[in-house]
């Protein structure tokens, strides 16, 4: 009970940090296109956004810890009627919500019901993570059924495939421009092992099987230099091209990747040895369950505070972008909390 206790909080640490993570990024992408790829703000920008990128992945991670573990009981009507629904509904909702908002000062008459409605189908661009987690949560009868009664070597082995078919070669093609090359990386896709089913696995690995000591003091070694690499190939590369690009350092370089893991792994084993009161389970608890209304809403709320002057590079962005990441999590967390608390509907919206 203790354990099942524990890991809980250790998954509530790390939502918030995703969150954050995801809020920081955004912040720092705000001016990125428009600044000058040699300024120093452009730098600067670019330098957060490449740190704070795991994100995405440890989400994944969680969910994959969570689901795929033996103690979750699977029922197939009920991970449709709640969990799929849920997600499907969110979507719904807030796709309408962002495309209600950038149709603000149309002529309705004049653009067409037809073309309001794409709008309000395509909604936002962060919102892609409700599709591509609802597509992992329709494979997972599948994928527990293999879990189950599957052996360790059996998930490494295709935690090896993801790390060599995925990582291994999202990272080369990020790094070449031969289109040869690129051709001859995707001849061998297994499409099986690649996307965020991968980060999914593994999350159940390390939080269920986990890893050696040896491999642990690797990856924790590895953090800052993969940070530096991140930072400072996400600028050479785009000095190259003579364009802002951030391939090196998505979710599937090998360098966020080592961030992602390092960090799941860290929390996970830190969490066993750090004691936190009941006061601040709850805050982390509470927090933990406001990331998705965060993870949401903050796009709306930079875009339409930047569009009133207040935003990433108000100050020098060196302190900007931080800050504005601080205020608009804050924020965010708060209008969660109070949506999400809404009779009947709020599991729905937020």
């Amino acid at each position: 009970m203790a354990e099942v206790k524990a890991r809980k909080l250790h998954y509530d640490i790390l939502r918030v940090l995703a969150a954050f993570s995801v809020v920081m990024l955004h912040s720092a992408a705000q001016f990125w296109y428009d600044l000058d790829i040699r300024s120093t703000e452009w730098i600067v920008a670019n330098s957060y956004d490449a740190i704070f990128r795991f994100g995405v992945p440890v989400f994944v991670m969680i969910s994959g810890a969570i689901f795929l573990d033996n103690s979750y009981e699977l029922d197939v009507k009920k991970l449709y009627k709640h969990n799929i629904l849920r997600m499907v509904i969110l979507y719904v909702v807030w796709s309408v919500v962002y495309g209600l908002y950038d149709c603000r000062h149309w002529n309705i008459q004049e653009a067409g019901a037809k073309t309001v409605l794409k709008e309000m189908l395509y909604g936002r661009y962060h919102l892609w993570f409700i599709p591509m987690i609802v597509g992992i949560y329709v494979l997972l009868p599948v994928l527990k059924s293999w879990i189950k009664h599957t052996e360790k070597k059996t998930i490494e082995y295709f935690l090896g495939l993801f790390f060599v078919l995925q990582i291994v070669s999202e990272t080369l093609r990020a790094v070449t421009l031969n289109d040869e090359f690129h051709y001859i990386l995707d001849l061998g896709k297994a499409e099986m092992a690649c996307g965020y089913i991968g980060y999914f696995v593994m999350g159940y690995y390390l939080a269920h099987i986990g890893i050696g000591d040896r491999l642990k003091k690797i990856l924790y070694v590895l953090v800052v230099p993969s940070m530096v690499a991140n930072v400072v190939l996400g600028i050479l590369l785009a000095w190259r091209v003579n364009v802002a690009v951030a391939t090196i350092y998505d979710s599937f370089g090998i360098f966020t990747f080592v961030l992602s893991v390092s960090l799941f792994v860290f929390i996970c084993e830190r969490g066993k040895k750090t004691k936190i009161g009941e006061r601040g389970s709850k805050l982390l608890k509470e927090m933990s369950a406001n990331t998705l209304g965060i993870y949401i809403m903050h796009i709306g709320l930079m875009e339409f505070t930047k569009n009133r002057g207040f935003h990433s590079m108000i100050l020098s962005n060196i302190i900007g972008i931080p800050l504005y990441a601080v205020v608009c999590f804050a924020v965010c967390a708060v209008v969660a909390a109070i949506l999400r608390r809404i009779p009947f509907i709020g599991r729905f919206i937020c």
